[in-house]
């Protein structure tokens, strides 16, 4: 399947001492208070799509971190299969190119049922350090049901890939085996992040008068020392089993005939643009004083002429 391969994470000492993880989505390139964590994406798709389409974007504060868990695109059981492999290339390659950029990369894993079994390990290097996330599969949201579902693959992962730890986001079932990192779903969230030790802003030196302020950077302060704006003058990243939900319109070509959505589609842009025809046609009638306006409710047309 020509998968690109994430190498093995080689670990440091205590990188998995009280490790704590932040979501991609809150991970801040001027916040240095929270480098000490592993950046996640344990989150809904929208709201790390751009590191496959622009990859590039987010590099610079990726690097800051501790380490990266590779993007967890979607594997839900209602996608056809050909869209679960393709979130797992995206998995793979967003996380083989951090790697090949120097950023510490874990994969994280994830499957749907079992014809996912196939290819949603490819990628990973026997042995390797893996990350699991059993949030969307246990009891807190009504998914308890979903535990057999998610044992299979787990046990899967055991078996494919004999990972030297697996990293567990939210508590673990009794029954997983392995050398398990549990990473507290609570003490991750946004709830905590500010019992993360303090750690002074880089500019704290040129604000405090320590220094004098470089002169090749523009900066902005606010009245209570935050930095605005930091720039320079000459120039300048969930997967479970459960229903599925598009969190954007076109998700929906995922669900249905193609060609049955399709024509949906057309008939919401043919109806826009009408839309956008009358509002013009209205604009030059407004400017020989008389409007035309029709209203559409079913069927029924009205017509009114205002002069």
């Amino acid at each position: 399947m020509q998968v690109p391969i994430i190498p093995r994470f080689q670990s440091k000492e205590d990188d998995f001492t009280d490790l704590r993880l932040i979501g991609f989505d809150k991970a801040k390139l001027e916040s240095d208070n929270h480098l000490d964590r592993m950046v996640h994406f344990f989150l809904y798709d929208y709201k790390f799509e751009r590191v496959w389409k622009n990859p590039d974007a987010d590099l610079e504060k990726l690097k800051c971190y501790r380490a990266v868990l590779s993007p967890d695109f979607s594997m839900y059981t209602e996608m056809a299969p050909v869209i679960q492999l393709f979130n797992t290339f995206c998995n793979r390659w967003c996380g083989a190119y951090y790697a090949s950029k120097g950023i510490r990369v874990i994969p994280s894993v994830s499957w749907g049922e079992e014809n996912t079994f196939e290819f949603c390990f490819d990628g990973i290097e026997k042995g390797s350090t893996v990350a699991v996330s059993t949030y969307m599969v246990s009891a807190h949201n009504n998914h308890s049901d979903q535990k057999e579902f998610f044992l299979k693959g787990y046990n899967e992962i055991l078996r494919q890939i004999e990972p030297e730890r697996i990293i567990c986001y939210n508590e673990p079932f009794p029954e997983m085996q392995g050398n398990i990192i549990f990473v507290d779903y609570e003490l991750s969230s946004w709830q905590y992040m500010n019992d993360d030790p303090y750690v002074p802003s880089k500019y704290a030196k040129y604000i405090c008068g320590v220094e004098p302020w470089p002169e090749d950077y523009g900066i902005i302060i606010k009245s209570t020392g935050h930095i605005l704006s930091d720039y320079k003058i000459k120039g300048m990243g969930s997967a479970y089993g459960g229903k599925w939900r598009p969190s954007k319109p076109e998700d929906k070509r995922f669900l249905g005939e193609p060609e049955i959505l399709i024509k949906a589609e057309q008939m919401e842009k043919e109806a826009d643009m009408i839309g956008k025809q009358r509002l013009v046609k209205m604009a030059e009638q407004q400017k020989s004083g008389t409007i035309q306006i029709m209203i559409t409710q079913g069927l029924i047309q009205t017509h009114m002429t205002m002069i």
